[in-house]
C-alpha cells in the first residue's frame, strides 16, 4: 500500500522522547503525647508511599505507637526522590518499621534518593527501624538523615543492606551511600557517620565483608540514663551466625553498631534484640514481638 501523507521535510528535527519524570513521594508525620498515651496527629503520606494506621500493640506501654511504612510501588528506581519526616513532642514515642524488605532496582546511573528528618523533643522516643535493602545488579541508593534530640530524647536507627541477582550470575548492584546527621536542641553536630561502598568494592573472593550475607548499621543515641548498659549491647555478640561491634560514639551521644550477619532470619534477630533492649531501657518494660 502506498501512502499518500505528506512525507516531513528533511529538516524535520525528530522530537526527543521525554525522560521520566522522577517520582517524589513524601511521608510526614508528627505525633504528641495526650495523658499517657501517643497519638497521630498531622501527617501526609503520597505514592509511593501507603500507611494504614498507627497500632498500640504494646498494652503496657501505652505511649508507644507503632506504624509501617509501606510502599505500593515494588521497591526503589531509579532518580526516585522520596522524603520521610517524623515530629514527636515532648513525651511521645513512637515505632516506624516497614511491612518488608525494600528492594532497589537497576537505576542506569540514577540514583535513588532518600531523605529522612527526625525532631525529638524532650523526653521523646523513636525507633526508626526499616527492613534491609535488598540491591538489585546495576541498583544505586542514596540516603541523608538529619536528627534533632533534645535533652531527654532517645532515638534508633538501624539501616541494612544485601544483595541478589534474580537471575544467579552473581551481578554486582553500582553503588550504595549514607550520611546521617545527629544534633542537638541547639543545633550542635553530635554525631556525623557517613557511608559510601559500591558493588565492586564487595564482590569476588577478597570482599572485606567474606561470606556475609547482611550488613547492618546501628545507632542508639539520647539521654545515657534510658539507653543500655554497653555490656548489653556487647552480648548481642553471642550469636554465632553473626558478628556485632559495639562503639561509643562522639560527644557522649551513645551507641553505634555494625553487623555482619549469615543470613536475613539473623540479621532480623539482632534488630529485634536491639529494638527489645532499646525500649527495656527507655521504659523498663519489654516489648510484645513486632509482626511482619
Amino acid at each position: 500500500m502506498t501512502s499518500h501523507w505528506p512525507q516531513p521535510p528533511a529538516t524535520y528535527a525528530l522530537v526527543q522522547p521525554r525522560q521520566a519524570e522522577a517520582r517524589c513521594g513524601r511521608f510526614e508525620l508528627a505525633f504528641s503525647r495526650h495523658g499517657a498515651r501517643t497519638h497521630l496527629g498531622r501527617q501526609f503520606v503520597c505514592y509511593p508511599f501507603h500507611m494504614t494506621r498507627p497500632f498500640a500493640l504494646d498494652r503496657a506501654i501505652p505511649s508507644l505507637l507503632t506504624v509501617y511504612q509501606q510502599s505500593s510501588s515494588g521497591g526503589l528506581y531509579r532518580d526516585d526522590r522520596l522524603t520521610s519526616r517524623y515530629e514527636l513532642g515532648a513525651g511521645a514515642a513512637a515505632h516506624i518499621t516497614t511491612q518488608a524488605a525494600t528492594v532497589v532496582h537497576d537505576c542506569h546511573g540514577q540514583p535513588a534518593h532518600q531523605v529522612t528528618e527526625i525532631v525529638l523533643e524532650e523526653n521523646a522516643f523513636l525507633a526508626v527501624t526499616p527492613d534491609p535493602l535488598v540491591l538489585f545488579p546495576g541498583a544505586s541508593s542514596s540516603s541523608t538523615l538529619r536528627a534533632r534530640l533534645a535533652p531527654g530524647a532517645v532515638l534508633l536507627l538501624s539501616d541494612a543492606f544485601t544483595c541478589h541477582d534474580p537471575e544467579g550470575r552473581l551481578r554486582s548492584f553500582d553503588r550504595l551511600g549514607s550520611d546521617v546527621s545527629i544534633r542537638d536542641a541547639a543545633g550542635r553536630l553530635l554525631v556525623r557517620d557517613n557511608l559510601e561502598v559500591s558493588g565492586a568494592d564487595i564482590a569476588g573472593p577478597a570482599s572485606p565483608i567474606g561470606g556475609w550475607k547482611v550488613v547492618s548499621n546501628f545507632m542508639l543515641l539520647g539521654d545515657p540514663t534510658r539507653l543500655p548498659a554497653a555490656e548489653a549491647l556487647v552480648a548481642l555478640n553471642d550469636m554465632a551466625s553473626a558478628i556485632v561491634g559495639v562503639s561509643a560514639l562522639a560527644n557522649g551521644a551513645g551507641f553505634g553498631l555494625r553487623c555482619l550477619a549469615a543470613d536475613a532470619i539473623a540479621a532480623r534477630s539482632i534488630g529485634e534484640s536491639l529494638f527489645e533492649l532499646a525500649v527495656a531501657a527507655a521504659f523498663g518494660i519489654q516489648p510484645v514481638p513486632r509482626r511482619k
